[in-house]
C-alpha cells in the first residue's frame, strides 16, 4: 500500500513572505517557525495581484502569467 504524502498548506492575505519568522520576519511566529523547520519550505513562489490566480497557481502548480506569455 502507496502512502500518501502528508502536508499542510498555509495561505493568509496580505501577509508577505518575510513577515513570518521562518523566512526571517521581525514577527514571533514559533508554530509556524517549527513547521518551516521540520519540513519544505517554497523558496520560488510568486503571488498575483488577486488571490484566486495566486490559490490557482499553487494549486496547480502552474503560474497563470506564463500562459499569456507574459
Amino acid at each position: 500500500m502507496t502512502r500518501r504524502p502528508n502536508f499542510l498548506v498555509i495561505v493568509a492575505d496580505d501577509l508577505g513572505f518575510s513577515d513570518t519568522g521562518a523566512y526571517g520576519g521581525e514577527i514571533k511566529t514559533p508554530n509556524i517557525d517549527n513547521l518551516a523547520k521540520t519540513g519544505i519550505r517554497f523558496t520560488d513562489f510568486y503571488a498575483a495581484a488577486a488571490c484566486s490566480p495566486t490559490r490557482a497557481m499553487l494549486l496547480s502548480g502552474t503560474d497563470n502569467r506564463r500562459s499569456l506569455g507574459v
